[in-house]
């Protein structure tokens, strides 16, 4: 019934080894795109999924191993969402156990592996979408089971304003990108100090951009209350506590079964299926991959810091893209 093709590639183009993104693709079962989470720990690791690879690397190895499993044979039904969730975390815990990483470390954030996903089981007359975390899906080029974490709203709108003040202190872009990197991680009203040259007069300037913001208090449901949490928190805390920031992802301890979303459609009213990772500033007017990588061309032209239009909490950094990125473009039917 369907065509597919698909396309990968690692932020460093030069170093495909280094990808965190996975795709997995059995034709007219299963298809999905996984999105393993950059791991700010910095920790390598060698475990039968990878040697020397990062908890992202390894939770998304996990994930694609059990997909591809789960639809090895022919599909009789469409997978329960929850048991599904359930597999894929019980893969990512084995790796902890194989790893002997101790409770104390994965409870901290300091070693969480972690992985968003999107997936399309078919069965028979029906399409059975899956997602969970911030990985995009588009039927018939609409956006469907959409989802945006609010940390990163509000984190990359901080950094977005700290690097405007940086800028108009004279500092180069790149001795801005690790001060404004710094500023998220650690959490802008976190107990850490401000990181130089920024001070407490531009931190409450940046603070008060952010608690105004229309877009950030859209994402927070206008809900200052979670607008200063995530300030507090960082990056840092919200991996650590992803529950309590709207940020769940597979990760092996977190109860994850509500957060995901599901969605049946039959197979008759699917002419175009796009599963994508968030390696994807932007969105094409179009549907396939080459539009998608146009998408992303321009975005790269006009805003390839990410804190215009774009806003991110990473941007590109010279041959860099700012993130691994993926994608499977699944059509009905091809002349």
């Amino acid at each position: 019934m369907y065509h597919f093709q698909g396309f990968t590639q690692a932020k460093d183009p030069d170093a495909p080894e280094t990808n965190e993104d996975r795709i997995v693709a059995i034709p007219n079962r299963l298809y999905a795109v996984i999105d393993g989470a950059t791991d700010i720990s910095g920790l390598r690791y060698d475990d039968r999924l990878g040697q020397g690879a990062t908890g992202g690397y390894l939770a998304a190895q996990a994930v694609a191993e059990v997909l591809a499993t789960a639809a090895a044979g022919p599909l009789t039904r469409l997978p329960d969402p929850t048991a599904l969730v359930i597999d894929l975390n019980t893969a990512i815990a084995a790796t902890y156990q194989r790893l002997r990483i101790a409770g104390s470390d994965i409870r901290s954030g300091l070693a969480r592996f972690r992985a968003a996903f999107s997936a399309a089981f078919a069965v028979g007359d029906m399409v059975r979408l899956v997602a969970l975390g911030d990985c995009t899906i588009r039927v018939n080029g609409k956006v469907v089971l959409d989802h945006h974490f609010p940390g990163d709203t509000v984190l990359s709108k901080a950094r977005a304003v700290a690097w405007t003040m940086l800028l108009e202190k004279g500092l180069s872009v790149a001795d801005i990108r690790p001060i404004a990197r710094q500023l998220i991680v650690q959490g802008p009203t976190s107990a850490t100090p401000v990181p130089q040259p920024l001070t407490a007069v531009d931190l409450a300037a940046i603070v008060a951009a952010v608690r105004r913001d229309g877009p950030v208090l859209e994402a927070c449901g206008n809900d200052l209350a979670l607008v200063d949490k995530i300030l507090a928190a960082g990056l840092e805390g919200i991996r650590a506590n992803p529950e309590t920031f709207h940020a769940s992802a597979l990760d092996g301890v977190s109860d994850t079964s509500s957060s995901v979303r599901v969605l049946d459609l039959p197979r008759s009213e699917i002419n175009t299926l796009e599963l994508a990772t968030d390696g994807y500033p932007a969105l094409p007017d179009a549907t396939g991959i080459a539009a998608w990588e146009a998408a992303l061309a321009e975005a790269d032209r006009t805003d390839p810091d990410r804190v215009g239009p774009h806003a991110s909490t990473k941007g590109r950094v010279g041959k860099n893209f700012g993130d691994d990125r993926s994608i499977l473009f699944i059509s009905a039917g091809i002349n």
